[in-house]
C-alpha cells in the first residue's frame, strides 16, 4: 500500500507509516494541511507509528510547525520519530520539538535503524 504526493511519499513497512519528504520541499501551512489530509485518506481510521524521513524539506514556518504539533494534525498518529541527515536539521528538529509540544511522542533521529527500533513500541 503506497501513495505519492507531490509532497510526500506514503508507505506502511513493518506496520509503521513512513512518509518520505520531496526534495526541496518548503512547508507552510497550506501544504501541511495537505499533508495530513493525505496521511488520514491514506491511513483511515488505523492508528500508526511514523517514520518521517524528512531530508527533502528545507524550510518550514512558523505557523505549519504549530499545526503539524497540534491535535488536529496528530489524529490517527501513536507517535513519530523524523529522520534527519545534518547536524543543522538536528538542532532544527530539536528546538521544533521544545517550542512546539506534541500530543504523542516524537523524538528526532540520525538513522532509520534507531528510529524504527524506537518506534516498535508504539505500534498496536
Amino acid at each position: 500500500m503506497e501513495l505519492d504526493t507531490p509532497y510526500v511519499h506514503l508507505c506502511i513497512k513493518n506496520k509503521i507509516l513512513v512518509g518520505t519528504y520531496k526534495k526541496n520541499l518548503r512547508i507552510d501551512l497550506e501544504v501541511a494541511k495537505e499533508i495530513v489530509s493525505a496521511r488520514q485518506t491514506f491511513t483511515g481510521t488505523e492508528k500508526f507509528a511514523t517514520l518521517i524521513i524528512s531530508q527533502g524539506v528545507i524550510s518550514m514556518n512558523r505557523q505549519a510547525r504549530e499545526y503539524l504539533a497540534s491535535p488536529e494534525a496528530t489524529v490517527g498518529l501513536s507517535a513519530s520519530a523524523i529522520v534527519v541527515d545534518t547536524l543543522f536539521s538536528s538542532f532544527l528538529g530539536n528546538f521544533f520539538l521544545a517550542v512546539n509540544q506534541a500530543t504523542i511522542p516524537v523524538k528526532i533521529f540520525a538513522n532509520t535503524i534507531d528510529a524504527e527500533k524506537w518506534l516498535q513500541q508504539f505500534i498496536t
